[in-house]
């Protein structure tokens, strides 16, 4: 029976354990070989900050650092080690038609407006392309004059890249608040497939035990 995992927590770290365990424990059988575990999920961060990584996260602090000031800057690209970040940093950000630029000018605090969004999938491109685009549209709305930012991705590998991902996206939250010149609010990242690889099961029994704060 398909179930929807919901986390709501006051930070990253918090989120990532959070949907780890309850993949561990409520997450369904996929029936195929690749998967462990796999969920339709949604996080709620309510004090989205870009801070350390927790301690279990199997990433060096130093490749996360340089993902979250690439993510909006474009700096140092030749050091992220994450392919898809790229991918996605140029298809905010490159003109002509800058999506990050319409985004920006579309969040009007005076009236809402669904079309403050950035797309990432080209179809000229994507579809035959073995690195295309796991996050689809990253969304953003003023709401209790905070800017609140949603990121809808298909899927994503909850223990090696889900804190990554948010981590990333956050600190493009915070640059886009920046240009806005409002304060951070809610975060909220939804995922269509949220898993557990099959071949990762021994080094998530290592943590599995640590997991619960």
């Amino acid at each position: 029976m398909q179930r929807m995992i919901h986390v709501k927590a006051l930070d990253v770290n918090k989120a990532w354990r959070e949907i780890l365990i309850k993949l561990l424990n409520d997450g369904g059988k996929t029936g195929n070989d690749k998967y462990l575990r796999d969920e339709f999920a949604v996080i709620e961060i309510d004090d989205p900050a870009v801070i350390p990584a927790d301690k279990l996260f199997p990433m060096l602090q130093k490749d996360l650092d340089v993902i979250n000031e690439y993510i909006h800057s474009g700096n140092n690209e030749k050091d992220v080690v994450h392919e898809w970040t790229k991918l996605y940093y140029h298809r905010a950000f490159d003109e002509p038609n800058s999506q990050i630029e319409f985004l920006i000018k579309k969040l009007d605090p005076e009236w809402p407006k669904g079309e403050a969004q950035i797309s990432m999938w080209d179809k000229n491109v994507d579809q035959h392309q073995e690195i295309s685009p796991c996050t689809q549209i990253i969304w953003a709305r003023i709401k209790h004059g905070k800017l609140e930012l949603h990121v809808h991705a298909n899927s994503s590998d909850a223990y090696k890249k889900l804190l990554m991902n948010m981590l990333e996206f956050i600190s493009l939250q915070h640059y886009i608040a920046e240009k806005v010149g409002i304060p951070i609010g809610k975060y909220v990242h939804a995922l269509d497939s949220c898993h557990l690889h099959t071949k990762d099961v021994d080094k998530i029994n290592e943590i599995k035990g640590q997991l619960a704060y």
